[in-house]
């Protein structure tokens, strides 16, 4: 994500159904991880919102690469936050408990490298949760001005973690509900707007602020899934959950 975005997504991700959503199922899913004593790292924290729901079950740490996103992240009240790169991450061996890495892995020449350096600091048995966008054919311009350079496939990310060192213990999809329509939305756009001649500079996302009444039902779709997620996996849908441990 581009830094002149950040003023938008944080006067947004309070009520944004997008980001609401998937805090409420990585929250399902996390939450019975968590013992006393956890520590977290966000990987791409972005302006914080993760690291302040997911602060009531452990101490929690944040790292991005834009110092405009840490700046918010301290308007927030958070303090363990830097700038830093998720390949090269800034931290001692066995460091942390859990660490959470959404929709950031997508964006890294180097996907591979992120998940060593997620394997390094972590401890033994600690806790690995990524969330990543589904599906190489929905790839359209949304991706390019997200700055995505890959959409997942599982078996992808299975081998990605297994080559890592990880051993996956939970995989599922989200936003289920919703994959029709989005799936139709991104292939319109990639029809319209090809991938390979949109220049990032001229890229627009199909995610915008919607009313408030379109919000609360979006979101409300998502915290169902979060329900079903919390109990079974989903079979399809716009993104991929996975948690994953160090062996």
């Amino acid at each position: 994500m581009q830094p002149r975005e950040y003023d938008i997504m944080y006067s947004l991700e309070t009520t944004y159904w997008w980001h609401t959503g998937m805090m409420a199922i990585m929250e399902r899913v996390l939450s019975p991880t968590f013992k006393p004593g956890a520590k977290l790292l966000d990987i791409g924290c972005g302006t914080g919102a993760k690291m302040k729901m997911l602060s009531r079950y452990c101490e929690v740490w944040g790292i991005d690469m834009h110092p405009r996103a840490i700046e918010l992240c301290r308007e927030r009240g958070l303090e363990n936050v830097q700038t830093g790169d998720a390949t090269a991450l800034p931290f001692q061996p066995d460091t942390f408990t859990h660490a959470i890495c959404c929709e950031v892995l997508q964006n890294l020449p180097d996907d591979a490298a992120g998940m060593r350096e997620a394997y390094r600091v972590l401890k033994p048995g600690g806790y690995y949760y990524i969330s990543e966008q589904a599906y190489p054919v929905l790839r359209s311009q949304h991706d390019i001005s997200q700055g995505a350079v890959r959409r997942y496939t599982r078996n992808r990310l299975r081998r990605l973690l297994s080559e890592a060192g990880f051993e996956v213990e939970r995989m599922t999809s989200a936003n289920t509900v919703l994959f029709p329509l989005m799936a139709a939305v991104r292939l319109a756009s990639k029809a319209l707007h090809p991938p390979s001649k949109v220049v990032p500079e001229e890229s627009h996302s199909d995610l915008k602020p919607l009313p408030r009444p379109a919000n609360y039902l979006l979101r409300s779709i998502l915290e169902a899934e979060a329900g079903i997620i919390g109990k079974v996996g989903l079979p399809f849908g716009l993104t991929i959950i996975t948690l994953a441990r160090k062996k």
